[in-house]
């Protein structure tokens, strides 16, 4: 595929993305007035983010969140201006898939058209709004920040670019932390991890001088999610909440940001979710380095196994695999399993309030059969890589095959 065809193709899906969703600037965005506007505004004034804010994200995340307050003055300007800025990382993530993703033609549209119809399938525009946001949840929540320098960082790793690699990854966990989970995954192989050390020290670096010049501290983040429970949206939640339809019984309760399942079994559930997030990274880790799997491919087991395991699984941390999915799958089997989890995740949130009462069938339905999808996604993404690695054992040194890997992109 020529740089013109990339370039056309860039142009045609930023027109797309513009067209869908300029028209929903404006719309109100719940977080935007209830926290992400008011810490804002506190923040530009002088308060600190954390120790007055009590704000839960890494310190880079203080420029994204804070940005727009210094545009206006309402909590409504603060609500565009942060939807304009989101809208910006969504073309961001676009030129980016259309500019850089390996391959050939097919690659690059298969890309762009799963990103894009996720992106669509959780804003709203054709399923109709949640009960938590009007807005579109790709411009009211800024997980497409991490996930757009998480896609760069892994697309300079598969070109050998060692600061720059490190330097972004390092950069999207600063804003948000989970991309240091792929920080082991994209050493391999790795000629200059003295480079690597110095480019990813830069972020963080700059990360710890901003709350040291705010005079500020950021401990309370790290306690704020180590206290966290069993999100009601979490996989290891679903069964309970089967047992417990229509179930009138104080089983959920706000906190830390989210709904939780506090009822019977809910320690145990959160307890396994857990052992089944590490065991489940470390198996996967494993795998890509024994299998030799291509980092786009291994990073997106990775997260995935991360978020399906999470005893916290909010709706926009499918964000957090979207771009990289499609980068690494194209339009085959996992990427249609995704898109269709965020259609069931948008359907979920059309009947969340429900669960302020009771766990009503309908939502209790839709979220299972969510969950049992991204289950699905899970296996197709993981399992590849851990038989691999298992007939590496048969065969060592043999790595997946270049041409296998490219027609699973190109599915």
């Amino acid at each position: 595929m020529t740089i013109r065809d990339r370039i056309i193709a860039a142009v045609i899906v930023c027109a797309l993305h513009v067209a869908l969703l300029v028209p929903t600037l404006g719309e109100r965005g719940g977080v935007m007035y209830t926290d992400f506007g008011p810490e804002a505004e506190a923040i530009a004034a002088g308060a600190l983010p954390y120790e007055d804010e009590e704000l839960e994200y890494p310190p880079l995340s203080i420029p994204v969140l804070v940005g727009p307050a210094l545009v206006g003055g309402t909590l409504d300007s603060y609500n565009e201006s942060f939807q304009v800025e989101m809208l910006v990382v969504d073309l961001a993530i676009v030129l980016l898939m259309a500019l850089a993703v390996p391959g050939g033609g097919p690659s690059v549209a298969g890309a762009l058209a799963a990103y894009t119809l996720g992106i669509v399938a959780l804003s709203g525009i054709v399923l109709g709004e949640s009960d938590i946001d009007e807005a579109p949840l790709a411009l009211s929540r800024f997980d497409l920040v991490p996930a757009a320098l998480v896609l760069a960082a892994v697309l300079a790793r598969e070109r050998g670019r060692s600061a720059a690699w490190a330097a972004l990854l390092s950069a999207g966990a600063a804003v948000k932390a989970y991309p240091l989970a792929l920080f082991p995954a994209l050493m391999r192989g790795e000629r200059d991890p003295l480079g690597v050390a110095l480019a990813a020290a830069v972020p963080l670096l700059a990360a710890a001088a901003l709350v040291l010049w705010l005079g500020d501290s950021f401990g309370s983040a790290i306690e704020y999610h180590t206290d966290r429970g069993l999100q009601i949206e979490s996989v290891a939640a679903t069964p309970l909440e089967i047992a417990a339809i229509n179930d009138t019984g104080s089983v959920a309760e706000y906190g830390s940001g989210s709904f939780n399942y506090v009822a019977g079994g809910a320690g145990t559930a959160r307890a396994i979710s857990i052992g089944l997030l590490i065991s489940g990274y470390v198996l996967v880790l494993w795998a890509g380095w024994r299998s030799r799997a291509p980092y786009l491919q291994w990073a997106t087991a990775l997260l995935a196994v991360i978020v399906v395991f999470s005893p916290v699984l909010s709706p926009q941390f499918l964000f957090w695999l979207l771009p990289l999915s499609a980068a690494a799958y194209g339009f085959g089997l996992p990427n249609v399993l995704l898109v269709a989890a965020c259609v069931l995740t948008q359907l979920t949130l059309q009947f969340y309030g429900r669960i302020v009462v009771d766990f009503d069938p309908e939502f209790v339905w839709r979220l299972a059969g969510r969950n049992a999808v991204l289950l699905a996604y899970l296996f197709a993404v993981c399992a590849p890589i851990v038989a691999a690695a298992l007939r590496a054992g048969e065969d060592p040194g043999s790595p997946i095959p270049a041409a296998a890997a490219e027609r699973t992109r190109a599915t």
